[in-house]
């Protein structure tokens, strides 16, 4: 964090983010596992303005992606530029004494953050949260200008938390599918989820929901799950180009009842 605090170059919400990450990071190699709902809850956001605030820091260069997440395995992050990092010490005594000599160091857990964590590349773990509070050593380890904390930051409603595992392009199939009586679990994460991206765009969300309520009615048991749907989604149609003209097919004439005899059809 202190690495953060005094080195990096990032700005508002980017830099929260890395402080996120500074402040989670426990190995030399500053790599750590992160969800976006774990970034939601740092900038006290919705999930779009972390999701930006990520990808600004990843350009960057002071964030690197080092693995995507995949199920409930939350992705792993680094940052390249504090790897080795050394936190400088206070020519005038511990950082984690106070700064008035004259007063006595306190001998319970009050006394600051730990020695030992005075050469990890992430800094004391006691460092200033997201209330914007420096640590207790000094204005070294603070920014020179004042920070932007959530508190001052633009806030926006954010979504149920259960919202914020689907994709935003599938979020209208499940709410569909759930208003029309349809409430079945979603079990895909990360990268899986691309194959049901890919059938809203062929197919669209209505002959989607219209199929999964046929197949429902045909089910022999209650369908708990979304993935009995999918053998069906995956064989609909595409949806016709926009302006392509709907034809009805002509009734046969028995489907009317009416009964013909060979003469009435130019047999004899």
């Amino acid at each position: 964090m202190h690495w953060v605090w005094k080195h990096s170059q990032s700005k508002g919400n980017p830099r929260i983010a890395l402080l996120a990450v500074a402040d989670a990071v426990r190995t030399p190699a500053c790599e750590v596992r992160l969800s976006y709902a774990d970034f939601v809850e740092a900038l006290n956001a919705s999930r779009s303005v972390a999701k930006e605030a990520v990808r600004k820091a990843l350009d960057s260069g002071e964030l690197e992606l080092m693995e995507v997440g995949k199920g409930t395995r939350a992705s792993l992050y680094r940052l390249p530029k504090a790897v080795g990092y050394l936190r400088p010490a206070k020519s005038s005594g511990p950082e984690s004494g106070p700064l008035d000599p004259s007063i006595p160091t306190p001998s319970g857990p009050e006394s600051g953050p730990l020695p030992e964590i005075h050469d990890h590349a992430s800094g004391p773990e006691s460092g200033p949260e997201w209330a914007g509070i420096r640590p207790s050593s000094g204005p070294e380890s603070g920014p020179h200008s004042p920070f932007p904390v959530p508190s001052q930051l633009e806030r926006v409603e954010e979504q149920a938390s259960s919202d914020s595992r689907y994709p935003d392009e599938v979020l209208p199939l499940v709410h569909t599918m759930t208003a029309s009586g349809l409430s079945v679990r979603w079990p895909w994460e990360g990268d899986s989820w691309f194959q049901i991206i890919a059938i809203i765009r062929r197919s669209g969300i209505d002959a989607m929901v219209d199929h999964a309520h046929r197949a429902a009615a045909n089910a022999r048991t209650p369908v708990t799950s979304a993935k009995y749907f999918l053998p069906g989604w995956r064989e609909l149609p595409p949806k016709p180009p926009e302006g392509t003209p709907a034809r009805k097919p002509t009734p046969h004439l028995r489907a009317v009842g009416s009964y013909q005899t060979p003469e009435d059809r130019g047999i004899f």
